[in-house]
């Protein structure tokens, strides 16, 4: 399939636990497997999930992603790649502390859009995880994407947090004059036994209509246990039903335009 620039994509949620980091990895790593594309994943959440479930020791990094934006070292020089055939650029708590001294830092919301600007032409996508809140970092992923994933678990939470993930996304668009689009909804931690994940499901697709993606993501433990090995779904349970999600997933996301 053509096409003329790489597709940057932030998955965004400020709710913790809606399967974020899971979809980011295992979205890179089968669009790899699958569609023979080249993947960038930036993990700009300190927490490192993302990192860590594709085989990096994270507490051993010498350089990360606060190095690139605290203008240190290039890009090039911390990219990390996987035996899954993602290529990484990797963060762990160390980011963390460094939040305040790059919140002072001039043009603060678009440091890392600037380091990727220079590599971009070398990938058919770049995925970015957020952290699961709004600060700096999370501004960064957004103003470097041009469209946002938005995972969303069922429950009563994960509803009630769309009001603030699309005043963010207003907040972005209008104040910073970047376009943002939503690329999609999808709907995590799906269990059919369960009445309020039919409810916030059936709730998700009346607000968001044709932005909610095909795919639903169940709750399974496979998808829990498979960071644990240093796998994605698609290698640690190949045919079940979370890998089987996550492959409808990449089909949606490698046809989104």
């Amino acid at each position: 399939m053509a096409k003329t620039v790489p597709r940057c994509l932030a998955v965004f949620n400020m709710k913790g636990g809606v399967g974020k980091s899971t979809t980011v990895y295992n979205l890179a790593a089968g669009l790899v497997r699958f569609k023979k594309q080249r993947v960038l994943l930036v993990d700009i959440d300190p927490q490192g999930n993302s990192s860590a479930a594709l085989g990096i020791d994270i507490w051993q990094l010498t350089t990360q992603l606060k190095d690139v934006l605290q203008r240190r070292v290039g890009m090039e020089q911390v990219v990390v790649k996987t035996a899954s055939g993602v290529d990484v650029v990797p963060s762990n708590i160390l980011l963390a502390e460094e939040e305040i001294p790059i919140s002072g830092m001039p043009g603060r919301e678009v440091l890392l859009k600037k380091a990727l600007t220079p590599h971009i032409d070398r990938y058919d996508f770049i995925l970015i995880d957020c952290p699961p809140n709004v600060g700096v970092f999370a501004v960064n992923a957004l103003m470097a994407s041009f469209a946002v994933i938005i995972p969303v678990d069922m429950s009563y939470l994960g509803l009630l947090g769309i009001q603030g993930i699309e005043r963010t996304l207003t907040l972005i668009r209008e104040h910073l004059d970047h376009p943002i689009r939503i690329a999609g909804v999808l709907a995590t931690r799906f269990d059919g036994r369960n009445n309020l994940s039919k409810e916030v499901l059936g709730s998700l697709k009346t607000h968001f209509g044709d932005k909610m993606f095909q795919a639903v993501i169940p709750e399974t433990v496979k998808l829990r246990e498979a960071p644990s090995h240093k796998q994605s779904i698609f290698e640690y349970d190949s045919n079940g039903v979370g890998a089987k999600a996550y492959r409808q997933l990449i089909d949606e996301v490698y046809k989104w335009q």
